[in-house]
């Protein structure tokens, strides 16, 4: 098989937020990544005196977790307060992101109705230059993919 020339790399990916899975907000010029944990299948095992190996089921898949870092900053609307709010609210947050950007027939990823569960306040230290960067982390069921339309 021939190697594959349709690589891509994560420079164009678009990323946003909802607070009700309709209205989507656009945080890619706020973002710096998006990494993803979680989702395995349960398993188990059982074994029999007449066998040598294992028999295997599969259960149900566990929560996943996405965590995205964004750039501090103090607007109103910006992503640390929209983020904050849900957070300290116990309010949902969805977070969808499309790796090859926005254009219609790209692939996405969203996360249904999820909780933030983890949330970082701006930290650093005075000889920095560094801009801030906070981060976040949504636990939903699962992620789903589908065109974006």
């Amino acid at each position: 098989m021939a190697q594959t020339t349709g690589g891509i790399s994560f420079k164009s990916n678009k990323i946003e937020i909802s607070t009700n899975g309709t209205t989507w907000a656009d945080i890619s010029g706020f973002a710096n990544s998006v990494s993803v944990d979680g989702g395995d299948r349960q398993t188990g095992e059982a074994y029999t005196y007449d066998g040598d190996t294992a028999i295997i089921a599969i259960g149900k898949r566990e929560p996943v977790e996405v965590t995205v870092r964004v750039v501090y900053t103090e607007g109103t609307g910006d992503p640390f307060e929209t983020v904050r709010a849900a957070y300290e609210g116990g309010t949902n947050l969805y977070v969808r992101w499309s790796p090859k950007g926005g254009t219609a027939g790209n692939f996405q990823f969203a996360t249904g109705a999820g909780y933030v569960t983890a949330f970082g306040y701006p930290v650093g230290e005075a000889g920095s230059g560094d801009p801030v960067l906070v981060e976040f982390t949504v636990m939903a069921a699962s992620i789903t993919k589908s065109a974006v339309a």
